[in-house]
């Protein structure tokens, strides 16, 4: 004997079996998969199904071929909430009930079709200082729990241009309540 011992050397053949071993182990868990039985379904009866839908709160919401009906309420037009003035060239909105008085030579001038450039309240105003007149009132004021004085309401009367009521020089829509000024149903509005 040569000092050799019987059995292989395992270390230098320890790759190659590993290799051999795994890829004996991939094939039997395949076969082994293959095998197997087909796995047991449960048959859901149409019982169970609308027993099911009865329950569920979406189901409820649309039925199938029914569409659900979108109601919308109109969007409101703030022309349609606003008096037009004009003076042929330029326009501009204030909201109903700020025009507090109109002489009649001024009629003609609300409330047509708007016609040339949409200006800012103040540039109209500007433009338009010879017939427009602004009148500061105070928020009461135009809520109607505080009444505008008798003596500014005659004083409008009096004039010959058009008032609007204005806070913080802002158009603004104005309750009037004193017997002396007049009432907004008695205004031009469309």
């Amino acid at each position: 004997m040569t000092g050799r011992h019987p059995l292989p050397e395992t270390r230098s053949r320890s790759p190659r079996f590993l290799s051999k071993a795994k890829s004996a182990l991939l094939l039997l868990s395949l076969v082994s998969s293959a095998a197997a039985a087909p796995p047991i379904l449960v048959r859901v009866q149409p019982e169970t199904i609308a027993e099911l839908q009865k329950r569920d709160p979406m189901i409820r919401l649309v039925k199938p071929g029914e569409e659900a009906k979108v109601v919308r309420e109109e969007t409101p037009s703030i022309i349609a909430d606003s008096t037009i003035l004009h003076d042929g060239k330029n326009w501009t909105l204030v909201p109903k009930g700020a025009v507090v008085h109109t002489p009649k030579a001024l009629r003609e001038r609300l409330n047509k079709k708007p016609v040339g450039i949409l200006l800012p309240w103040q540039d109209f105003l500007t433009r338009n200082r010879t017939w427009i007149v602004s009148h500061e009132v105070s928020f009461d004021q135009a809520a109607g729990t505080e009444t505008i004085p008798a003596e500014h309401c005659s004083a409008w009367k009096k004039q010959e241009k058009l008032v609007v009521a204005v806070h913080n020089q802002g158009p603004i829509s104005v309750q009037l309540a004193s017997a002396d000024c007049p009432t907004p149903s008695t205004l031009t509005h469309r």
